[in-house]
């Protein structure tokens, strides 16, 4: 039996260490590419939270979007006007409580609300009675009074309802809200939810301005008005305009009569 040689044992033990060696530079690279994909991450990461340079959230709609459908919304807690959610039902309620009765001959209404909006009903009854009752809006434009009642069976010359934008368009069917305008139909001043909450490019931060609007607009569809154009540049926009579309060169205008005058 001969000897293993030397030279085979050096040999073999070199390729060994060699073995290890480049295990061991592997290995590094491997950590140093970990590293580097580790790093890349967090840039991305940090990148991405950042607020964009026009100053909107990332989720903030640029621009006067029309109103989406259930999307969440800021909602000021001494708002009680504000609905904290609109969510479609198709059952509606009528709001309790009434105007004072006088002996004046009076067209009643009532006001009803979409169980799936959550909002003050009452105090959303409240909003559409002081609008209506205003000296500026329709009774007295036109010489008689209204009257809300809050019973559900007693007849009444119209309602107002405040529902979610897709009951807005079956009640409103077959015109075309859309799930983003209001309307009159069947003896019904249909105001959509999303666009009480959320108002008009033309009324910017006027949110107040532009819920009378909606109110004295389609309650003037009840009364028998229709609509007319802007009359002139910078004039206040007729009541009957469709200012939720825009006004044109007249002023934003909420009222049948402006300041207590002819508008």
């Amino acid at each position: 039996m001969t000897r293993p040689s030397v030279r085979g044992r050096s040999m073999g033990a070199i390729y060994v260490r060699r073995r290890r060696r480049g295990a061991a530079v592997a290995a590094g690279a491997g950590l140093a590419g970990v590293t580097g994909v580790l790093g890349l991450v967090a840039a991305i990461a940090t990148l991405s939270s950042a607020e964009p340079p026009d100053g909107r959230t990332a989720t903030e709609p640029a621009g006067d979007a029309a109103p989406g459908r259930h999307a969440a919304r800021p909602v000021p807690p001494s708002d009680p006007l504000m609905p904290r959610s609109i969510r479609s039902t198709g059952s509606l309620t009528t709001v309790s409580g009434e105007s004072p009765a006088t002996d004046a001959p009076a067209q009643l209404f009532s006001v009803e609300v979409e169980r799936g909006v959550a909002v003050d009903g009452g105090a959303f009854a409240a909003a559409v009675e002081r609008t209506l009752l205003d000296r500026r809006s329709w009774a007295a434009s036109r010489g008689f009074e209204l009257r809300r009642v809050g019973d559900s069976s007693e007849p009444v010359s119209f309602r107002v309802t405040l529902a979610s934008p897709e009951t807005t368009d079956e009640l409103c069917a077959p015109l075309q809200t859309q799930g983003t305008y209001s309307c009159h139909q069947d003896g019904r001043a249909v105001l959509n939810a999303e666009r009480w909450a959320r108002g008009a490019s033309a009324y910017g931060r006027d949110l107040t301005g532009y819920r009378h609007y909606m109110v004295n607009h389609e309650v003037g569809h009840a009364l028998g008005q229709s609509h007319v154009p802007c009359l002139g540049a910078g004039v206040p926009a007729p009541v009957m305009m469709q200012q939720t579309k825009g006004v044109e060169s007249c002023r934003p205008n909420p009222w049948p009569l402006e300041d207590g005058a002819d508008g």
